[in-house]
């Protein structure tokens, strides 16, 4: 009898355990999960870091350069430290009745909006420390979802290019992505959701977004310097030591020469010229 108390001790503890520890939902669970308000997504934030929103359309050539040169370079580099990085796609889509997207550069940029969309609300950051910091910092390293969506741009665009879903799902496949979960995203109407999130957050930019590629850092819009980025970034931070990313190019700046032929016009969008839709 003396061990009774120790038994309903551990009895009581058990059960307290489960009551208390949460569940862990699966990842098809995650995709089917309602979609997070635009004002509350999850970024990861740090009060001294540059927040850098990107505004595209996956089959825009222009959005493509960009995103496959200058932001897939900086990614990697230590500007990554103070910067963070979000994609918003949607671009010059426009919504029709009964919630119809209509796509300027046809149904399959629609629906690979859509898998961008899930990309990036399924596929989390990658953080790890920084051995070479005597203080060990964590820093944020590439994204998931950014290295998924440069590799459906870069595989979509090339001349002997496949069709929309088997070039994101061989991009699924090679980086060892949770392909099912993706598809169930896009199939729950979960991502069309996403999507259409994104759109009422790029449909309400001031200024309004004239094309895209439209970057905005710190809800300031780079207008035609966007390929500027990293000096707008580099001034634009409030914390203590610049990386040297912004050291090396302080007195430098890009030239100017984006020309606004190289950017996919929302007017164009806007006249009719929209080559087709999604539901």
């Amino acid at each position: 009898m003396g061990s009774s108390p120790l038994l309903s001790f551990l009895v009581l503890t058990y059960l307290v355990f489960m009551f208390v520890t949460p569940s862990h939902s699966s990842e098809y669970d995650v995709a089917q999960e309602p979609a997070p308000p635009v004002t509350s997504r999850k970024i990861p934030r740090n009060s001294e870091k540059v927040t850098m929103s990107l505004y595209y359309e996956s089959l825009c050539p222009y959005c493509s350069s960009f995103i496959v040169g200058p932001l897939a370079h900086v990614l990697e580099t230590d500007l990554m430290t103070i910067l963070n990085l979000r994609l918003v796609p949607w671009g010059n889509a426009i919504l029709g009745s009964n919630n119809t997207i209509e796509c300027q550069h046809g149904g399959d940029e629609c629906y690979l909006n859509i898998i961008h969309a899930c990309a990036i609300h399924l596929l989390p950051d990658l953080v790890k420390p920084d051995l070479s910091d005597k203080y060990l910092t964590i820093i944020t390293m590439q994204k998931q979802h950014f290295n998924f969506i440069k590799c459906v741009e870069k595989l979509y665009t090339t001349p002997d290019r496949k069709g929309a879903q088997e070039s994101w799902e061989e991009c699924s496949g090679k980086l060892r992505l949770p392909t099912q979960s993706i598809k169930k995203c896009y199939d729950s109407g979960v991502g069309k959701q996403l999507v259409l999130q994104n759109g009422k957050e790029t449909d309400h930019l001031k200024p309004a977004h004239e094309y895209v590629p439209w970057v905005v850092v710190d809800d300031t819009p780079l207008l035609d310097d966007f390929e500027n980025f990293i000096h707008y970034v580099c001034k634009a931070y409030k914390g203590k030591s610049l990386p040297r990313t912004c050291s090396s190019r302080r007195n430098t700046s890009i030239n100017k020469d984006t020309s606004l032929q190289s950017v996919c016009h929302a007017s164009e969008a806007r006249s009719g010229d929209s080559q087709g839709s999604t539901r």
